[in-house]
């Protein structure tokens, strides 16, 4: 399938690797299905929308920058995701980078939960966590 984004015209992109969010995800909730875009292994990816060109969230795995990073995978979560084990859940966060990206952060305290097998996904809000929505990204 085509897909048109802002930033890298139109990409075509296979049908099974589209991760739907049946809930949305908040501040774009009109949109739905999402792809990953950037090299596989890098430590950073694009969640580019399908349904709108000009919505595309840098992401990145949190584990590799926040060792003790925590997600509890609750009932809610197990039941949106269709999972039997945690093992089955990939986890990303939003980045945002500022005009410095030494300033860059991650939402740590709302990450996307991922079914790497049937790719549905859903945002977790840690509303009872520690973790900062602006966590600036450790260097080094």
């Amino acid at each position: 399938m085509e897909i048109r984004t802002r930033h890298w015209g139109l990409q075509e992109v296979a049908e099974d690797r589209v991760i739907r969010f049946p809930e949305g995800i908040p501040g774009f909730p009109h949109c739905r299905r999402f792809v990953l875009l950037g090299e596989e292994g890098s430590a950073f990816l694009w969640l580019q929308a399908v349904d709108d060109p000009e919505v595309a969230l840098p992401v990145t795995d949190p584990f590799r920058l926040f060792v003790d990073y925590e997600v509890p995978l609750e009932e809610e979560d197990v039941e949106t995701l269709g999972v039997s084990d945690p093992r089955e859940v990939a986890v990303l966060v939003v980045i945002t980078v500022r005009t410095d990206p030494l300033q860059a952060t991650a939402n740590l305290a709302a990450p996307l939960l991922i079914n790497a097998a049937s790719r549905i996904g859903r945002q977790k809000i840690l509303a009872h966590a520690s973790y900062s929505v602006r966590e600036p990204i450790p260097l080094g």
